[in-house]
């Protein structure tokens, strides 16, 4: 069994089942991959795809563990192909972050400043996107870690570190009649139109979930996954949003109000995810210590292998942001 047999398996699956296309992801002459491919069938006593006519159309239920076994031989390979230039003084190299637009926007710039002139040669790349979006970035390779809400959803290859009690507030316009409102009811709030989050974040499905107990559903005029763009529309007067906290800036957002709505919504998880079984770089825990310096690397290691993260510290006890 070759590293270059795993590759081949991996990029056509990657590629819709088309030989053409993983031949060239790989920089391989099709028949080569297409010999590697019959070569691990052969030593494997399997047939790792489904095929009509000579046409590979799907992976065999034998394939699918041979593609997952092998997803994860490929991960501990390229872990150890970075091993040196990671750990070294002057590591270099590329760190990939997922994260959401409110933590790039508002809660990452000094970290990510800070780290930078901690690891100067290190290329800190950012990926923007919903919770779904950047879970999916970690689990297949394309993030080394996110930051972001991952709410009640199964995780199967990723493991998700919760960090920080992520607080909600109520953003309206100053003169909204909201602001005079000595006591804020979930009535009173589902009387006016709501911009929203998209249905991904988990502060939207809190909300959701919220006024769905109290028998209401609020009218959602629009929803975005930028809260800029949300507090844009609300400016605009279109309609009242429960964001995270956090973005609201004071020098930006002079038109708008915040309004305390701890008692009505709870905060969401702000967790750190990670892969399942993954390596855990200097530069990586490096970072990770500059966003939640209270998580310990023990912690981190723990989760890593395959501890519940939920029972590595009691969520009531985590920093509220």
């Amino acid at each position: 069994m070759q590293i270059a047999q795993l590759e081949a398996v991996r990029e056509i699956a990657r590629n819709g089942y088309n030989m053409s296309l993983a031949a060239e992801t790989l920089k391989r002459s099709q028949p080569g991959i297409s010999r590697q491919i019959k070569e691990l069938e052969h030593e494997l006593g399997i047939r790792i795809f489904a095929r009509t006519r000579n046409n590979i159309v799907a992976l065999t239920p034998q394939g699918e563990e041979v593609l997952r076994i092998g997803q994860r031989i490929l991960s501990d390979a390229e872990n150890l192909r970075h091993i040196g230039s990671w750990e070294a003084p002057d590591s270099t190299g590329e760190l990939k972050i997922a994260t959401t637009h409110v933590q790039a926007r508002y809660a990452l710039p000094g970290v990510i400043k800070a780290f930078t002139i901690r690891f100067p040669r290190v290329v800190l790349t950012l990926q923007q996107g919903d919770p779904v979006q950047c879970c999916n970035a970690v689990e297949s390779g394309e993030a080394d870690l996110a930051i972001t809400t991952v709410g009640e959803r199964q995780l199967d290859k990723v493991v998700a570190v919760p960090a920080f009690n992520l607080s909600s507030a109520l953003f309206v316009p100053r003169r909204h009649p909201l602001v005079r409102e000595k006591v804020l009811t979930l009535k009173k709030l589902a009387e006016h139109p709501f911009v929203a989050y998209s249905p991904a974040f988990a502060v939207r499905m809190h909300v959701d979930e919220t006024f769905a107990r109290a028998g209401l559903r609020p009218h959602v005029v629009c929803s975005a996954t930028d809260a800029d763009v949300c507090k844009t529309y609300v400016a605009a007067g279109m309609g009242i949003a429960v964001l995270a906290r956090i973005a609201f800036d004071p020098e930006r957002d002079r038109t708008l109000v915040p309004l305390d709505v701890a008692k009505l919504f709870k905060p969401s998880i702000l967790s750190i995810v990670f892969k399942k079984n993954g390596y855990l770089s200097r530069p990586m825990h490096s970072f990770v210590s500059m966003v939640a310096p209270h998580l310990t690397q023990n912690e981190i290691r723990r989760a890593l292998d395959g501890s519940q993260p939920g029972a590595l510290r009691m969520l009531a006890d985590l920093p509220r942001i």
